[in-house]
């Protein structure tokens, strides 16, 4: 049974959240694992606020140890919509 209490109506479609997160961990394997999958042990994320299809994303990284932490902003809005962090397996060779 759904509860509608419960039930967001937006004003146009959103991002989906888990598609948001797709593209930060895109980002993290491009940038900081040289294109390997394989390097992602874990990760972590927080979702803040909804996307509106068509938005820009900005993906901030930070790189502690075998941990990268990240940030995602909706450029049209300048606000954090998904924060987080990766935990790797090891870091890439030319880092």
């Amino acid at each position: 049974m759904l509860c509608l209490s419960h039930v967001h109506r937006f004003s146009r479609p959103i991002l989906h959240g888990l598609c948001t997160l797709g593209f930060a961990i895109r980002a993290i394997i491009k940038c900081i694992c040289r294109g390997d999958p394989n390097m992602v042990k874990s990760f972590f994320a927080r979702f803040l606020l909804h996307v509106y299809l068509g938005e820009a994303l900005i993906t901030e990284l930070w790189l502690e140890g075998l941990r990268v932490i990240y940030r995602v902003k909706a450029k049209e809005m300048n606000r954090t919509v998904l924060l987080g962090y990766v935990e790797l397996h090891r870091l890439a060779a030319s880092l």
